[in-house]
């Protein structure tokens, strides 16, 4: 289909011209060589391996059975209509466009790295830059996919949406779990879902109130009635210091009681040994490792990639020690841990993952 077709397809012929034509630096479907530049956009979109995209992304259907075309044609144009409306000049998109057209615009090196600009991971082009931020929200809830996954999955063709719950598959890395900041303070994700209830954590710390006098009365004191795990380290370290052998028993005994149910054995345990230290640091990071792990196998992922749009960078992390590096390196906020969490929220028990505005 020539892009001339292409256009008068739409249903208001004149408006759909203003708004998708002429945004390209004034780009006329009527002119010749920029008539071709339509045709180009619209040949990608028609490639099997947009096809193959949409179709990993949004298709419902059994596994032999394809996206019937009406549906693939409405992906066509909006996706189309959303690469049309960059505002760039002629020389810039189509030196974007040979990109896409010869595999992608997405340097896979410089992602892979453990924190990067959007500059360097598109290779200094502002017009791939401006169609990632663009297809950020673009298929974001089908299938589970979040925001910037079919974006980046759209710019490279060493990006594949996995038909795996949240995967995205990327060449010499593997397997990847996605979490993208879109909000104006660059929060990021959660190494967990769900949780164990505010209930059920109180009441096991109840069990050891003889012990832990003070934090117990003054999570009660709260109105949230939650404690992050600062403050808990603390309370421990002031009354049930390591210098009695016992206590290091116990600690690490309320430790286990209390991560076991979101973590289990393995990872709670390992979480909970960590409390015969009194470095506050040690432990919390101990934890966020451990966190990190068992998340990676529970969701059987590689990698973690961490896109911020709000800063304008990327992390990627294959181990916990590579999220505590890129946090001792200034590049991450805080874990924000809490150990007895919200009613509202007990997602909080698993560590926050947010990119801060450190520069590159």
């Amino acid at each position: 289909m020539r892009a001339l077709d292409f256009i008068r397809e739409y249903e208001d012929l004149s408006t759909e011209k203003d708004n998708i034509i002429r945004t390209i630096s004034g780009l006329d479907a009527n002119d010749e060589q920029q008539a071709a530049m339509l045709d180009r956009i619209w040949k990608l979109l028609n490639s099997s391996d947009f096809n193959s995209k949409i179709e990993s992304a949004f298709s419902t259907t059994t596994a032999d059975e394809y996206m019937n075309p009406q549906t693939l044609e409405v992906h066509r144009r909006n996706v189309a209509e959303i690469i049309s409306r960059l505002d760039s000049d002629y020389t810039a998109m189509n030196s974007f466009l040979k990109k896409l057209e010869g595999g992608g615009a997405i340097n896979i090196s410089e992602l892979a790295k453990p924190v990067n600009s959007f500059n360097a991971v598109f290779d200094g082009d502002a017009v791939a830059m401006k169609a990632f931020n663009a297809l950020k929200g673009y298929g974001v809830g089908e299938k589970q996919k979040g925001p910037g996954e079919f974006a980046l999955a759209m710019l490279s063709n060493k990006i594949r949406l996995a038909q795996g719950e949240g995967d995205t598959e990327i060449d010499g890395i593997g397997k990847v779990e996605v979490k993208a900041a879109m909000g104006s303070k660059g929060s990021g994700g959660r190494l967990g879902h769900g949780g164990a209830s505010q209930e059920n954590q109180m009441n096991t710390l109840l069990k050891y109130e003889q012990y832990l006098p003070n934090l117990v009365a003054s999570i009660q004191a709260k109105a949230g009635g939650t404690v992050g795990i600062g403050p808990f380290i603390d309370a421990m370290n002031a009354e049930l210091p390591t210098s009695d052998a016992n206590n290091v028993k116990l600690r690490k005994q309320i430790a286990m009681d209390i991560f076991k149910p979101n973590f289990g054995d393995q990872y709670g345990g390992a979480m909970a040994n960590a409390f015969g230290s009194e470095n506050r640091e040690e432990i919390e990071n101990n934890f966020v490792k451990q966190n990190f792990e068992w998340y990676k196998a529970r969701d059987n992922f590689d990698a973690y990639l961490l896109v911020s749009f709000t800063r304008g960078k990327t992390g990627l992390g294959r181990t916990g020690d590579d999220i505590i590096k890129m946090k001792q390196a200034g590049h991450l906020g805080s874990f924000a841990v809490s150990i007895i969490p919200s009613k509202s929220a007990p997602r909080e028990q698993f560590a926050q993952i947010t990119v801060n505005a450190m520069g590159v």
